[in-house]
């Protein structure tokens, strides 16, 4: 095993380095992240090491979700920073960049709903949350100068429109086991289209947001 990370800048990477073997787990195994024992092994690091960063798999799960959302806000950032005015095209590509670039954005994003009330710490969700919301304030601060309108609340409704078209896309094995008839809805998503569909509903939402005269007054 290798030896235990002491400088601060060895710890993050350490950190960091058993974040990318939970996400390999979670993209290639099919019970996805099953233990804290496959994580050991997979990364590389003593079990009790792991614990030193990590007191449960949930907590491990939860970090990855942060990761990525923390990188997703960092592109928003970064756009934001560019000469070029945003258009609504950009609010929803930069969705879709964000779940090219990472397996685990979006089937997290979902699962850490239900972890965050049952199976994590109390003070670890709320560090989660404030840190989620102090991103998200100053994402949406930068976001202002490109889009002036533009508020909290339209962000929590394309968040909702992104995890909504998620957990329709997987209803898709349940409907077809039922044998249900081509033209039930939810043979409209699928893996194929999905991220064209959630493109364009992006889009649809955010120009709608943007023109409409509630926002524009």
């Amino acid at each position: 095993m290798p030896a235990r990370a002491i400088h601060p800048e060895d710890k993050l990477r350490k950190r960091e380095s058993i974040l990318d073997a939970a996400q390999y787990l979670w993209v290639t195994q099919t019970n996805r992240l099953s233990s804290m024992d496959a994580l050991a092994q997979t990364s590389g690091v003593a079990k009790g090491t792991l614990y030193l960063y990590f007191r449960s798999k949930e907590e491990v799960l939860l970090a990855l979700h942060e990761r990525d959302m923390a990188q997703f806000f960092e592109r928003m950032m970064a756009r934001t920073q560019q000469a070029e005015p945003m258009q609504a095209e950009d609010l929803a590509k930069l969705v879709i960049d964000a779940i090219n670039s990472s397996p685990t954005f979006l089937p997290l994003s979902s699962v850490c709903m239900g972890l965050m009330e049952r199976h994590i710490p109390q003070e670890t969700a709320i560090a989660f949350k404030e840190g989620i919301h102090q991103r998200l304030n100053a994402a949406l601060q930068a976001v202002n100068h490109h889009f002036p309108t533009l508020t909290l609340l339209n962000m929590l409704q394309a968040y909702a429109l992104i995890l909504g078209l998620w957990q329709l896309l997987q209803q898709n094995s349940l409907d077809q086991d039922l044998k249900l008839p081509s033209t039930y809805c939810g043979y409209l998503i699928n893996e194929e289209n999905f991220l064209q569909v959630l493109h364009d509903s992006l889009l649809t939402l955010f120009k709608g947001l943007l023109v409409s005269p509630e926002f524009t007054e």
